[in-house]
C-alpha cells in the first residue's frame, strides 16, 4: 500500500520504486496484480488536508479504476510540490496535479496532460490574497507594504507561483516588501488570518468557496484583497510513456462524465473534466519564467 509517508519518501528521492515494493512503472509497462491492471493514483491537496481530499475525491478515482477494470491505490501528499516530483520520478500512473506542478513535470520528464478539471462548470479559477478585515488596503499591493504575508509552498500554483509572479511583474521583491513566510497550506493561512496571526495569506477562489461551504472559514473574518487573472484548473496527467490504449480509454472516461454524475463523485463544486493540451497552461509557464523557477 502506498501510504502518504512512503509517497513523501518516493517524491523526495530517486530510489528505484521496485526496491520499495512498487512497480517500476513506465519501462516495464503498467503494473498488474492478480491478472488485473493496477493503477497508482495521486491527487494534489485540493482541500485543507490530505485526509479530507482523499475522502471527497476517492469516489471518482474508484469509478475510473472500475471503468478501466483495474485495482488501484490513492494518495494525497502534504505539499503541492511532492506530487509533481513523484510524477516525474515515475511513481504515479495518473496524477491530479496543480497547474504549476504539471508544467514542472512536463519540462522535467515529459508528463502529459489529458484533461482539466471543471469547477462549477468552468475549467478555470483564480488565485486570491485574503486578509483580516479592516486592513488599510485600497490599492494592492501598494498599500500592503510591511504587512505579514503567508504564501504556500513553491510547488503551489495559486498559493505561491501566481502571486509571486504578480509581485515580480510589478517590480516588487516580496521578501523585502512584506514580512514574508512560505510553506503554509491554504487551511493554515485561513486559520492564521482568523486568529490574527498574519495580515494576509494566499488561497484560491475554489478553496475559499469550499472552506465556506464546509464551515471551515467565516467569510466575515476573511476578506479578499486581490484576485488574479483566469488560470487553467488542475491537470489530470499521465507519464510520458503511459500505455496509449489506456490513455485513450482514460480520457474517454473523464470527458464522458456528465456534470451531474461527476458532482456526485467529486468534492463540492467539482463537476467534470474537459480535454486539455499543454498550450492551455501557457500562462503558468510565463509565471514560472517570471519567478526564475522555469529556465527553458
Amino acid at each position: 500500500m502506498l501510504t502518504r509517508r512512503r509517497f513523501g519518501l518516493l517524491a523526495a528521492t530517486s530510489v528505484p520504486a521496485a526496491s520499495l515494493g512498487l512497480a517500476a512503472g513506465a519501462a516495464q509497462g503498467q503494473e498488474r496484480r492478480n491478472g488485473k491492471l493496477h493503477l497508482r493514483f495521486a491527487i494534489a491537496p485540493v482541500r485543507p488536508t490530505p485526509a479530507i481530499t482523499i475522502k471527497e475525491f476517492e469516489p471518482v478515482f474508484k469509478f475510473i479504476a472500475d471503468e478501466m477494470g483495474a485495482t488501484y491505490e490513492l494518495v494525497s501528499p502534504e505539499s503541492w510540490s511532492a506530487i509533481s516530483v513523484a510524477m516525474t520520478n515515475g511513481h504515479v500512473d495518473v496524477g491530479w496535479l496543480g497547474p504549476w506542478g504539471y508544467v514542472l513535470a512536463y519540462h522535467q520528464s515529459g508528463t502529459e496532460v489529458l484533461a482539466t478539471a471543471k469547477y462549477r462548470g468552468k475549467p478555470f479559477y483564480h488565485a486570491i490574497i485574503e486578509g483580516r478585515p479592516g486592513l488599510s488596503i485600497k490599492e494592492f499591493p501598494k498599500d500592503a507594504k510591511g504587512m505579514k504575508l503567508s504564501l504556500s509552498d513553491q510547488g503551489n500554483t495559486s498559493g505561491w507561483l501566481i502571486p509571486y509572479a504578480f509581485f515580480v511583474k510589478n517590480g516588487i521583491d516580496p521578501r523585502d516588501f512584506f514580512e514574508l513566510r512560505e510553506g503554509a497550506t491554504f487551511g493554515s493561512n485561513v486559520s492564521m488570518i482568523q486568529q490574527g496571526l498574519i495580515d494576509l495569506g494566499s488561497n484560491m477562489d475554489r478553496g475559499r468557496y469550499g472552506m465556506i461551504e464546509a464551515g471551515e472559514m467565516d467569510p466575515k473574518k476573511v476578506n479578499v484583497y486581490w484576485t488574479s487573472d483566469q488560470l487553467p484548473n488542475d491537470a489530470i496527467c499521465v507519464p510520458k510513456n503511459f500505455d496509449p490504449e489506456l490513455k485513450k480509454k482514460l480520457l474517454s472516461i473523464l470527458i464522458g462524465l456528465s456534470e451531474e454524475k461527476a458532482q456526485l463523485l467529486m468534492g463540492s463544486g467539482y463537476n467534470g473534466f474537459v480535454p486539455a493540451s499543454h498550450k492551455d497552461y501557457a500562462i503558468i509557464e510565463e509565471a514560472g519564467r517570471l519567478t526564475g523557477k522555469l529556465r527553458t
